[in-house]
């Protein structure tokens, strides 16, 4: 029996926290660099402490009056994604959502009736659950957008190819089969195999044009595949000689070949702004590929850089390599574009290491609340994301921040070996696995044991999903443990989707908010598979899509538990989160002031380009500092030099004031 204590800490800038001291018991699985996992290896056990950065009300809530949840799909093919689910929702201007999932409704191991899953939420409830698929052949992996004012494209692949279907009016009549899209890039030597696992966006005045990703995997031999990421693009999507067929942007990094696999990639749009993200290789970083011209061309940048990118994990000369340091590392990942243009990203984190005592090919993986974390990064802050907040563990002969704890939430306590403590950084990490009060995290009951769950989820926490208000608030939610629901034939913990929420001005996230699964509907249920619609149409509004069902583990997959498949459920909900943004507020220069707490220097986000003033009170209203500043559109850094305390900070600009309490360490 664990034995748990709760510490006040107390009031923290308005904002109340809390310590938990509880024993974690972390299992170090011995995996492929193909994350195909061979066995559980050693225990590693660890004491922690933790302090939660902002509100954690320790046991987070679900508002029934300001959500809609519907059921929009049913399926007993329960493997929606080989990483992560990305691009199968969409919202219409007038507020219309349209919602894909693979389906099939045949509970074996054929699955001959596989295919693209669709409903339609028409501004006031969803359709009945389709019994049929949209193709009339088998596929999967289905990707939907919005196409033209009112319409909607879906591709899928099967059937020997990749297949686009669409129509002009959303849910409406019948699809249109547009037909198979071009198989191969220029020069591609394998043509045995056809791209799969694709990703679709539209772009343009008026949803108009097609962008879209996809991979080709050719098996060399039974331990060899050729990789190659490809993309397509349309302008008139509806013709299906417009389509033409490209190496993807990563191709020009070098990395293309052989790095990223099945569903490492997701992508957004808005406007004429597209966005594709790489993220989910072992060997490899998070690349981010933007391009403001449609997809015609594209901007690189590396989000999160792996120190040891593109090293393999096999022997080198003759003798197996280790790595200098654990390494915390991202995995699934997310992508959206805000109304501005600013690109947003999350990625979920774990730990792993591969030292001279692992086996050629293997590493040590470890998953669990102390290294579990959901990272956020946005295109006006710097990249690659470096840690900045524990110089202690920066190597002597190291240049700058240590690239392997970048993605590092919990830190070791310096003084007290074996307790850790999270980042008091609300505005880089968006969750982790929530706390309860009075329940401890017991290992036992974690469910990941070297089976399925480990190549997609990674971190203990994982699946996020991102969307955006048209104010720029933004809501993520993600698939974590429920320490508070425990199966019980298995004894292992529920998966819920948490959701914490970032607010536009004050760019910190009130960290895992609400469960869109605590309730008596989903009482022996679980969560997997999160994907959203990226861009809502009303303030305050944001929507998700996941994957429930009462059994835990896979029917379908490798290493899959389950004996037969069971009724999978494809959830649509709808959240309403007022996070107190007025409209007029959007003709503010200042979107948020960060770090909070500073040392040096705090850093303004600013939505345009203006002359500013700048003011520091202290709290008798004293002004110790003022100064003039020409604010450029995005982050600002500006030094403060001020005396360790309490200050309110106001920057006025644009006619408006904006007043913040800052702490200066």
């Amino acid at each position: 029996m664990k034995k748990v204590f709760l510490l006040s800490l107390g009031l923290i800038l308005g904002v109340s926290a809390f310590a938990q001291r509880f024993v974690t018991k972390n299992d170090a699985v011995k995996m492929e660099a193909n994350s195909k996992i061979v066995a559980v290896g050693n225990e590693m056990t660890t004491e922690a402490s933790t302090y939660a950065p902002t509100a954690q009300r320790s046991a987070v809530i679900n508002r029934y009056d300001d959500m809609e949840d519907g059921e929009t799909i049913w399926t007993f093919y329960d493997l929606q994604s080989n990483q992560y689910v990305a691009n199968r929702m969409y919202q219409l201007p007038n507020g219309n959502v349209g919602i894909v999932a693979t389906m099939s409704h045949e509970n074996n191991d054929i699955a001959s009736d596989r295919g693209t899953g669709y409903n339609f939420y028409d501004g006031s409830d969803w359709m009945d659950m389709p019994e049929t698929r949209v193709e009339p052949f088998k596929t999967g992996w289905p990707s939907i957008a919005q196409y033209g004012a009112n319409g909607e494209i879906l591709l899928a692949h099967g059937n020997g190819h990749m297949q686009c279907f669409l129509r002009e009016t959303a849910g409406e009549g019948e699809w249109t089969y547009v037909g198979a899209l071009p198989d191969y890039p220029e020069g591609y030597i394998y043509t045995t195999e056809y791209p799969t696992w694709p990703r679709i966006v539209t772009c343009g005045d008026n949803h108009n044009i097609a962008v879209a990703a996809a991979v080709l995997q050719h098996s060399i031999s039974s331990d060899e595949t050729d990789l190659q990421t490809v993309l397509w693009r349309a302008e008139n999507p509806a013709d299906i000689n417009s389509w033409t067929v490209s190496y993807g942007p990563l191709h020009e990094t070098g990395w293309d070949h052989n790095a990223f696999s099945a569903d490492d990639y997701c992508m957004a749009s808005n406007g004429h702004k597209v966005a594709l993200l790489y993220s989910g290789c072992l060997t490899n970083s998070v690349w981010l590929f933007t391009s403001e011209d449609d997809g015609a061309t594209w901007e690189t940048t590396r989000v999160w850089e792996n120190p040891y990118e593109g090293r393999s994990f096999e022997y080198e000369n003759g003798q197996p390599w280790g790595m200098e340091d654990t390494l915390f590392m991202p995995m699934n990942g997310a992508v959206a574009i805000d109304n501005n243009g600013t690109v947003h990203v999350a990625l979920n984190t774990f730990e792993m290491i591969h030292t001279t005592d692992n086996e050629s090919g293997y590493y040590s993986y470890w998953s669990g609340r102390s290294v579990d974390g959901i990272l956020y990064w946005n295109s006006t802050q710097p990249a690659p994301i470096a840690d900045t907040e524990h110089p202690e563990y920066t190597d002597p002969g190291m240049i700058g921040p240590n690239p392997h704890h970048a993605a590092r939430l919990w830190w070791p306590i310096v003084g007290e070996p074996g307790y850790v403590h999270i980042v008091n950084d609300s505005t880089k990490w968006i969750g982790y696995v929530p706390m309860y009060e009075g329940i401890d995290w017991d290992n036992d009951k974690y469910y990941m044991s070297g089976t399925e769950y480990l190549s997609k989820l990674n971190g203990a926490s994982g699946h996020p999903a991102l969307s955006i208000d048209p104010q720029g608030n933004i809501a993520c939610a993600f698939s974590s443990p429920c320490t508070n629901r425990v199966h019980g034939t298995l004894n292992k913990y529920f998966r819920s989707i948490y959701v914490s929420y970032r607010n536009a001005i004050d760019g910190y996230w009130l960290q895992d908010e609400d469960d869109l699964m605590d309730g008596v509907l989903y009482m022996y249920q679980e969560g997997l598979f999160t994907n959203s619609v990226l861009n809502t149409v009303h303030n305050d509004e944001f929507w998700f899509g996941f994957q429930a069902d009462d059994e835990i583990g896979f029917y379908w997959g490798s290493n899959a538990t389950q004996t037969t498949g069971t009724e999978n459920i494809i959830h649509g909900v709808k959240v309403i989160k007022s996070l107190g943004v007025e409209d007029t507020e959007a003709q503010d220069v200042v979107y948020s002031i960060y770090p909070n707490p500073a040392t040096d220097y705090i850093v303004v986000s600013s939505a345009m380009d203006a002359d500013a003033t700048i003011t520091f009170t202290n709290i008798a209203g004293q002004t110790v500092k003022r100064f003039n500043k020409n604010l450029t559109t995005g982050d600002n850094s500006i030094n403060i030099d001020l005396e360790s305390g309490a200050y309110f900070c106001t920057i006025s600009a644009n006619g408006f004031d904006k007043t913040v309490k800052v702490i200066v360490k």
